[in-house]
């Protein structure tokens, strides 16, 4: 069975306000990212605390961690341009697995064992040569995720060295251990310039463990914008489809990225919120 979730600071940093919203939309499954206006993993035991207390009083499960680890250089002699945080700080390769620490009891105090991670920015297409050194860098991160019961999800990210579909699952058949899998993401596939389906999750689907939504088209000039999910050129009726087909009976979670014209991202997700439920239970 598929559920529906939601990234709760797509909607607002006010966490009781997101779960508001998501109570109007019958979803009460949320993805961690950042809340009151600091990353997860920045969060004070005190915080994480009334987090806690906050998502349990509103019936809602944590299905992830959306975590910044190896949002960084690959290389400390090749700098490339930032993505984007999410309120998370900019740190250096030395840091993440202190990190790393730190997010694993994120998310052992909030009930979930998937934690969403990347494959630092991008300089390059990636090749043979950084894809053995991506594969050697989750080396250890991967085997203290088996010992903490933990599984860390690599997204594709067009900011990264893994944009696509493709480029990922060729990182991914190299490791045999059920600590690491893929969050599938259509929407930075299409950003990458990947046919995201069938395409990219044909080539992603053995390892996907997890997936976000976000939809988008390109303008006259060929500039992706995000707009409300049902409103884009990526074919989610096919895609939700095919999931359900295949048995997927994970989480998809929202990820808009999409804002009124007006600034207000409260609104922009409820409504790609209500089109993301009515697919999911419709198609």
């Amino acid at each position: 069975m598929i559920d529906v979730g939601v990234i709760t600071d797509e909607i607002s940093q006010d966490i009781e306000e997101s779960l508001e919203v998501m109570r109007r939309c019958d979803v009460s499954i949320s993805e961690i990212r950042a809340v009151w206006g600091k990353n997860s993993a920045d969060l004070e035991p005190s915080e994480l605390a009334r987090l806690r207390q906050i998502l349990s009083d509103a019936g809602s499960s944590v299905c992830a961690i959306s975590s910044p680890f190896f949002k960084c250089d690959l290389y400390e002699d090749r700098q490339a341009a930032r993505g984007r945080l999410h309120e998370a700080r900019d740190m250096g390769l030395a840091e993440q697995m202190n990190l790393l620490e730190r997010l694993f009891n994120v998310a052992e105090t909030l009930g979930t064992r998937n934690i969403r991670v990347f494959t630092f920015w991008r300089t390059e297409d990636p090749t043979p040569e950084i894809e053995d050194r991506i594969v050697a860098m989750f080396e250890k991160p991967v085997e203290l995720a088996e010992q903490r019961g933990m599984r860390l999800l690599i997204e594709n990210e067009h900011a990264c060295f893994l944009g696509t579909g493709v480029e990922t699952a060729r990182v991914l058949k190299r490791f045999d251990s059920e600590a690491i899998g893929a969050v599938w993401d259509p929407g930075n596939a299409f950003c990458a310039g990947e046919q995201p389906y069938p395409g990219g999750y044909e080539a992603v689907r053995p390892w996907i463990r997890h997936i976000h939504i976000k939809d988008a088209r390109r303008d006259a000039a060929g500039e992706v914008k995000f707009v409300k999910v049902g409103d884009g050129v990526l074919d989610y009726p096919a895609q939700i489809a095919r999931l359900k087909t295949d048995g997927y009976d994970g989480v998809l979670s929202l990820e808009t990225h999409y804002a009124l014209e007006d600034g207000g991202k409260a609104a922009a997700s409820e409504e790609s919120l209500r089109s993301l439920a009515a697919l999911v239970r419709g198609v």
